[in-house]
């Protein structure tokens, strides 16, 4: 007897055991155990119930020969039509009634593509059961349109590939059209060893019409994406979303930066919209985490990335753009970068060191960097708000370093229309050794707005901040700008400026008003530390107020002394490199105590707006600046006090007497405060320094005298007794008997104003 023959008898004998079943079409219905023996079999008023493990089911005969290995199975006797699988079509197609054993070593790709492209065609789901399903590093699996692949859980339904990679199928997973679904599926790229590897495994793990036309209508969501030496998904799609899915030892971290690394990534792809990426989980990632090129409509929420090597988020020419509630922890770039991005919400996001250049030691290491770093493209029209970015900064362990650090709070560059509101930045800069080094100008900045030569802002507003424990300055402009506002900002504890403003080219209408800054600490131990540091580089600063601020030093050791403890040099001051002039300057209405120096100063470079030719105009207005803390009385602060040099600056102060300390300008009226002698008021009817004792040879002086000589006056730097010489003007110390003078200038002369 023929082998056929042996089955169609074995056959035969079991079907003396069917039983008869109400069915669709009240076929009795056989039993059998193998897909061989029902293959025998080709009697139509038979239903066949296949007990196979895997592929088991209820079949029904058909005429029809056309079979695809999982719901349809050909008779093998001559003539005969074919067994198809009876399921509810909606209810999708399951990768084992093909042949997929899901144990991790057999080849299920023919199974898993078998299934893939009869459910895409019908429609349905391809549903994967639990197991780890193995698919050699020389093939990609395609997924048309409409492909739903569905697994269990991202747990138990794993696909996995060897460590062996090729060019010929680079990725995992290759989709070629639209409406394409995956969830509840692992994904293991293959790659073994250090962080670092390269060439082992896939490149990527799902590609998404990257290289083809756009597609429409993407879904991923509850899946798992680890062990890829580049990037795990690639897209050019609209509709995209990218839901609860975790990533993890992506691209080669902690090395020099790699551009083809990455979690999510539509890197230089044209036509992608409407993307959303959201309650995802990134670990261990290559270069930049979520790459988002010419996005129109882009969401990235509520995901959590941890140890990127590169940018947590980087997005280039994207516009409409929200970015919330996001938490970015250890990135080695910029947390968030955006580049000639518009009209941009960035709320409710946690940075911790996000930007401490742990990969190639390059980069500004900002949490967030908006604007555009190539000045080729305008960036405008962005909220960032409501922020917490912390790094390990701490004055208490100056002399450490750390592996990880804050490198700067914010960075904004050639940007318009930006509002920068209610964030909170705390412990901003990198730990090092020797404070002594050279300062990086983008290192310990809690807020920094950069003008580039071929760049141009206009209307930035920083308000309601909170910026605490900086290494540098805790906001920082530089650059060509107009409509600079600085307002109603907390800034408390930084090492060299509290408001640092200069201008490379010109400055119009920027106002700094509201703000509270306090105890800076100068850790630089620099000539010039002042909370509101104002520069002219080669610029005009003009139509500019500095209003209503609370500026101060506040840790002392005693209310006794005022240098115990105090470090930062002015309250206000202003300076010029090269060309630099200020014109309609408004500082007024400020109160500011508690500094080593003059409360508002200015450096020898200053000088005042020239109408016309040896003539002047008052620099600026000052007026209604006031010090004095809990214990002291108020006292009305006289720009420049202590300088031998400064602009002209038109004041009014009140006095008991005629001043005999301090440089005033003509014109400049000190009130009497007890007028009971008839004299109302001295006004400086020349500009200079004052002084009410003459110098005397053989007197005994102390460290703060003033003393004029003719038309010169001279401030006693070191006490003893005059020799006999008349000092003499001179840009250096004067040596005079045991006397050592500083010249202050000429001798300023006061009319005195009376009561009628």
């Amino acid at each position: 007897m023929g082998l056929q023959a042996q089955k169609a008898k074995r056959v035969k004998q079991k079907s003396l055991q069917a039983q008869h079943m109400d069915g669709a079409d009240s076929n009795r219905v056989i039993i059998v155990h193998s897909i061989e023996d029902m293959q025998q079999l080709a009697d139509s008023s038979l239903a066949v119930l296949l007990t196979d493990t895997l592929r088991g089911g209820l079949f029904y005969y058909s005429a029809d020969t056309t079979t695809d290995g999982g719901t349809a199975f050909r008779s093998v006797l001559p003539g005969a039509g074919s067994w198809k699988r009876q399921y509810e079509k909606t209810g999708g197609i399951n990768v084992r009634w093909f042949g997929a054993r899901g144990d991790g070593v057999t080849n299920d790709a023919p199974a898993l593509q078998q299934a893939i492209n009869k459910a895409a065609a019908q429609l349905t789901p391809v549903l994967v059961p639990d197991g780890t399903y193995f698919i050699p590093g020389y093939i990609t699996l395609l997924l048309p349109s409409n492909t739903y692949l569905k697994g269990q859980d991202k747990e138990s339904t794993r696909f996995v590939t060897d460590t062996v990679y090729t060019d010929a199928a680079p990725m995992m997973l290759k989709g070629k059209g639209n409406h394409i679904h995956i969830a509840n599926i692992g994904f293991d790229g293959g790659r073994r060893g250090t962080r670092s590897t390269q060439h082992a495994g896939r490149y990527s793990i799902v590609n998404l019409n990257f290289d083809t036309e756009p597609a429409n209508d993407i879904l991923i969501e509850h899946c798992g994406f680890a062990n890829v030496f580049g990037r795990a998904l690639l897209y050019r799609a609209s509709q995209v979303r990218i839901n609860d899915c975790d990533f993890e030892h992506i691209g080669r971290y902690n090395i020099d930066f790699a551009t083809v690394d990455g979690a999510i990534s539509n890197f230089a792809r044209e036509g992608c919209s409407d993307v959303s990426i959201t309650n995802c989980r990134f670990r261990d990632i290559g270069t930049h985490c979520i790459s988002s090129y010419k996005i129109s409509g882009l969401t990235i929420a509520d995901n959590k990335l941890e140890h990127i090597s590169g940018i947590g988020m980087a997005n280039q020419e994207c516009e409409h753009v929200k970015v919330t509630g996001n938490g970015v922890y250890y990135s080695g770039d910029n947390g968030m970068d955006f580049q000639r991005c518009k009209q941009v919400l960035i709320s409710d996001n946690y940075f911790l060191n996000a930007g401490d250049n742990n990969a190639g030691r390059i980069g500004s290491g900002a949490a967030i960097f908006f604007g555009d770093d190539y000045s080729t493209a305008n960036a405008s029209n962005t909220v960032i708000s409501n922020n917490f970015i912390r790094g390990s900064f701490s004055y208490e362990h100056l002399g450490d370093t750390a592996a990880t650090f804050q490198n700067c709070g914010m960075y904004i560059i050639d940007a318009n229309h930006v509002k920068i509101s209610d964030n909170n930045i705390q412990g901003i800069g990198e730990p090092r050794k020797n404070m002594q080094q050279p300062l990086s100008i983008e290192d310990g900045n809690g807020i920094m707005i950069i003008n580039t030569a071929k760049g141009e802002s206009h209307d930035i507003l920083v308000q309601g901040n909170t910026l605490t424990n900086l290494k540098c300055n805790a906001i920082y402009i530089n650059g060509q700008s107009r409509e600079i506002k600085i307002k109603d900002n907390y800034i408390n504890t930084f090492g060299l400026h509290g408001v640092y403003m200069c201008a490379v080219g010109t400055n119009l209408y920027s106002q700094i008003e509201g703000n509270t800054i306090i105890d800076g600490k100068n850790i630089f131990r620099r000539d010039v530390a002042a909370d509101i540091f104002i520069k002219a580089e080669n610029a005009w600063i003009t139509n500019f107020s500095i209003t209503n601020n609370q500026i101060r030093n506040n840790r002392r050791a005693n209310y006794q002394s005022r240098n115990d403890t105090v470090f930062t040099t002015h309250g206000i001051y202003f300076t010029a490199d090269g060309f630099g002039k200020f014109n309609n300057l408004i500082v007024s209405n400020n109160q500011i105590h508690g500094h080593m120096k003059d409360e508002i100063g200015f450096s020898d470079k200053i000088s005042e707006y020239s109408i016309l030719k040896d003539t002047y105009f008052p620099a600026v207005s000052f007026n209604n600046n006031y010090s004095g803390s809990t214990d002291d009385y108020p006292g009305v602060i006289i720009p420049g006090l202590n300088q031998a040099r400064k602009p002209r600056i038109v004041t009014e102060s009140f006095s008991e007497h005629e001043p005999d300390y301090g440089n005033y300008t003509a014109g400049s009226i000190i009130r009497n405060i007890y007028p009971g002698n008839s004299v109302y008021a001295w006004v400086a009817t020349n500009s200079g320094f004052a002084a009410t004792a003459r110098w005397h040879s053989g007197a005994v002086y102390t460290d703060g005298q003033t003393v004029y000589y003719d038309a010169d006056v001279f401030l006693c730097k070191k006490g003893g007794v005059s020799g006999r010489e008349v000092p003499r003007a001179s840009d250096k110390m004067i040596n005079d008997g045991s006397v050592q003078w500083q010249y202050m200038g000429k001798k300023v002369y006061f009319k005195e104003l009376h009561l009628r």
